[in-house]
């Protein structure tokens, strides 16, 4: 572990290049640094060219210019890490993604870089930039206005390192006072930069900054007075000439046929006497308003849906639409919906399956049809409550320590300041502005909004409306149409109130997702980590009959778990993958094998039963520690709901092992090698209808894929949208069979081969060159491994699904995504290549083991 000394008198940013990942195997190319004293001015720079006596791979050439003949003479690169060590005594380090670098130095001179401090800016950064869209060194330069002359060139990247750690200073000086102590506390559970950066450094920038220096310093030259490097290579070089941005596509030229666009004001009176479904075709005409629009085209089979759609909203009907890839289905259906809402003053909600569509329909499409109506009609999002922080679980979260003897749980250290940082920016407590990483999410899953934790209107945030959750559903309840998803539209009332407020027309989009989601939200699932989420709520005193009855919860969890484990491994096979799954059907009921699980099951679901009665009885919430409580005056509140929660797990165990209900399906599932129970319905039509159908005037399912060989009849009778409804099937207006190309190389190293990465860079630097950029690689790994970066012909823009509209022209986009249908939608001519790199297709989603 690093020690932790006093505040750093001086600091050296650095960077390397490299033949490539691995120390073993690869050899510096290039050494970078610059050094600052105490205040962050910058006195020196080095920067080494290195022979690192291999073959230079072609892709790494490509990426940071430098060939053979550049290192031909240069110092090996033991000389090199040594007058880089040099460079360093007596400094903090600064590195973007250090560990990577630190690894080949600490490889080539250990004594030197071992036990060095050292300040990652990749992690200040997501700490304390929490809503960037990305944290790479070339976005968070560009975002902040950092010079970054040459990225992939050692010293480059050392100068922006060293300029984004003092700007992180600056920013973390920025905080409020309270947030910062709460800061200190937390990183000052390790010895490590964090405790030292957040303490020693942090510390100093206030001090300075109350001194009237100000905290952020120019790092663009040497100081004047700063003593010259024997091995300093002078100023930085000069910035090149910054290109001048490109010019916006010129919008198309109109029809020769088509009358011009109409006042925006004229428009909107000439329709109001229309028939809705009239009315729509003509906003999505070429004389309306959204003709004025950059890019627009006239698609006749978004016009014939909007007509549907209208006349189910007249006519108070139910329609079921596939519209083909292209056919601009959103806007088909958003149009009549605002007229709709704008005439009869009624309520309609859009729910779809994923939070991309549902944010692009209401900070995109939405805002578009303004200008449909003489006042806009409101609209509001409304995602499902775990994806909004709860303050009160937070506040409880935040209270534990993050240090159990000498395990240090760094993850949990790391997103705790981040969370503080982020709450003193976000309105929304959207979990959608963080950007979690997998490591993040279970740790999320203890500050999320949950029903079953939940105080509702005896919580100290629900009157006041800090509650993000509240507020959100406030916001809902004054809007005219309600975006959300699939889930919430079954939600029904929780015990803090109505979800949804009513409304009388519905869409449901991406409707080849609605019985899925219908089957998990009206099914169950559990692992151990819902039991200990609960178990963990109540700080009991040791040795009261509170803390034993919680004990013996964690113990029979323990041994449910172990043995459905067990019981998987039996199953699928010794040699079996960490993930697989068996269905618990009759015969597997009756093998001998299942006995001990069964003995299991009904031990834990009488072992909570009990607790759950015994915090039910408990008064004056005796055999708590209620000063560890949010609301220690809520302690009763407390026990009650976790009385509840167990005995909802207990249910769930009963129904999963115990005593299986007809018209479900219960199976096991193995995943990251942890078992987990499942329960799903095996029908889920007529609670659909009961539930959503029954309670709207008007209905419509669209997707561009609903119909079976053109028959609707399978998805009618798998949601229940009965026999009634209207259908319309309308054929994508692409030409795939003429503008797709679909090429499989044989050429690529297996994934786990060394030159993977590379062969892979190599060909996508290849086609996005042939092509002036206009390339969507969409894979489900290439952005998730380290260093691929440093394998590009070019720097992607590293964006999430729904972002691509903000990149650049000629850029190639990086997405994690399996299927290339689900890849950003990206506008104009910018995607004229799609690239799937490894992984074979999913099976289509299923509920389960039958």
């Amino acid at each position: 572990m690093t020690t932790r000394s006093a505040r750093p008198e001086a600091y050296v940013a650095f960077d390397l290049e490299t033949t490539g990942l691995s120390p073993k195997t690869d050899r510096v190319l290039e050494v970078g640094a610059v050094r600052y004293d105490a205040e962050l001015r910058r006195v020196a720079d080095l920067e080494r060219l290195v022979d690192p006596g291999v073959a230079i791979p072609l892709a790494v050439q490509r990426l940071v210019g430098i060939g053979p003949d550049d290192v031909r003479g240069a110092p090996v690169p033991v000389e090199a890490i040594a007058e880089l060590a040099d460079f360093c005594d007596g400094a903090a380090l600064i590195a973007h993604g250090g560990a990577f670098d630190l690894h080949f130095c600490t490889t080539l001179a250990p004594d030197a870089f071992s036990r060095r401090l050292v300040f990652d800016t990749l992690e200040l950064a997501r700490i304390l930039l929490p809503s960037a869209d990305g944290h790479g060194l070339p976005q968070l330069s560009a975002l902040l206005a950092l010079p970054h002359v040459r990225p992939h060139r050692a010293l480059s990247d050392a100068e922006a390192a060293g300029a984004l750690f003092a700007e992180l200073v600056a920013a973390a000086a920025r905080l409020p006072g309270q947030t910062l102590a709460a800061m200190r506390r937390v990183a000052g559970q390790t010895e490590g930069p964090l405790g030292a950066f957040f303490d020693e450094v942090l510390q100093g920038a206030r001090v300075l900054s109350a001194a009237g220096t100000p905290p952020r310093p120019r790092l663009g030259l040497p100081t004047a007075s700063a003593p010259s490097s024997p091995r300093s290579r002078g100023a930085p070089p000069a910035a090149r000439p910054a290109l001048p941005p490109a010019a916006p596509p010129a919008p198309p030229a109109p029809s020769p046929h088509a009358p011009p666009p109409e006042p925006l004001g004229d428009f909107a009176e000439r329709i109001a006497s229309m028939r809705l479904d009239d009315a729509a075709a003509a906003a999505l005409g070429p004389a309306g308003p959204l003709a004025r629009n950059d890019g627009y085209e006239y698609r006749e089979e978004q016009v014939q849906m909007a007509r549907a759609v209208a006349q189910a909203l007249d006519r108070r009907r139910r329609l079921v639409v596939e519209a083909g890839t292209g056919v601009g289905k959103s806007l088909a259906y958003l149009v009549p919906l605002v007229l709709w809402a704008n005439r009869t003053q009624g309520r309609a909600v859009v729910a779809t399956h994923t939070v991309n569509l549902q944010e692009q329909l209401v900070d995109h499409d939405l805002p578009a049809l303004s200008h449909l109506t003489r006042a806009p009609v409101p609209a509001a999002l409304l995602k499902g409550r775990n994806h909004y922080i709860s303050l009160r679980r937070w506040e409880r979260f935040l209270a534990r320590p993050d240090v159990q003897g000498r395990t240090v749980d760094v993850d949990a250290i790391r997103f705790k300041l981040k969370v503080l940082t982020w709450l003193t920016q976000t309105a929304s407590g959207d979990r959608s502005e963080l950007h979690l990483s997998a490591e993040e999410e279970p740790l999320w899953r203890r500050v999320a909004s949950d029903r079953e934790d939940c105080l509702g209107s005896a919580c100290a945030n629900w009157g006041s409306r800090r509650c993000h959750m509240v507020a959100a559903r406030s916001r809902a309840a004054d809007a005219a149409i309600i975006v959300t998803n699939h889930a919430l539209l079954l939600a029904g009332a929780e015990r803090q109130g109505q979800v949804l407020p009513s409304y009388s027309a519905l869409v449901v989009d991406e409707a080849h997702h609605l019985e899925a989601a219908a089957t998990q939200q009206l099914g169950s699932s559990l692992r151990g980590f819902d039991l200990a989420l609960v178990l963990d709520r109540l700080p009991a005193q040791p040795g009261t009959s509170v803390a034993d009855a919680i004990d013996r919860c964690r113990d029979a969890g323990h041994r449910l778990f172990g043995d459905s484990k067990g019981l998987l491994i039996e199953q699928l096979g010794g040699e079996a993958a960490g993930n697989g799954r068996i269905g618990l059907s009759a015969a597997l009921r009756d093998d001998p094998g299942f006995t001990v699980l069964l003995k299991a099951g009904r031990h834990a679901v009488g072992v909570l039963l009990e607790t759950a009665a015994l915090l039910e009885q408990t008064v004056e919430a005796q055999g708590l520690q209620t000063d560890l409580l949010p609301q220690p005056q809520r302690a009763d509140d407390e026990l009650e709901l976790s009385a509840v929660a167990l005995r909802g797990i207990a249910a769930t165990i009963d129904h999963v092992v115990c005593r299986p209900r007809e018209g479900f399906v219960a199976w096991l599932e193995l995943r990251a090698e942890q078992s987990e129970l499942h329960e799903a319905p095996i029908r889920v039509a007529e609670p659909l209808r009961q539930l959503i159908y029954e309670h709207c005037d008007s209905v419509t399912l669209t997707s561009a894929t609903l119909a079976v060989a053109g028959s609707f009849a399978f998805i009618r009778d798998r949601v229940g949208i009965g026999e009634a409804a209207e259908e319309l099937a309308l054929a994508s207006p692409f030409d795939f069979l003429n503008q797709a190309l679909r090429v499989l190389p044989d050429s690529v190293p297996p994934y786990d081969d060394a030159a993977h990465d590379a062969v892979i860079a190599e060909m996508v630097g290849g086609i996005a060159e042939r092509l002036d950029g206009h390339t969507l690689v969409a894979s489900p790994h290439l952005a998730a491994r380290p260093g691929f970066g440093r394998h590009q012909a070019a720097d992607p823009a590293q964006l999430p699904r729904g972002s691509a509209n903000r990149a650049p022209r000629h850029e190639q986009l990086l997405g994690r995504h399996r299927h290339p249908w689900r890849a950003p939608p990206l506008r104009g001519h910018r995607q004229a290549a799609v690239r799937g790199a490894h992984g074979p297709i999913d099976p289509c989603a299923h509920r389960g083991p039958a």
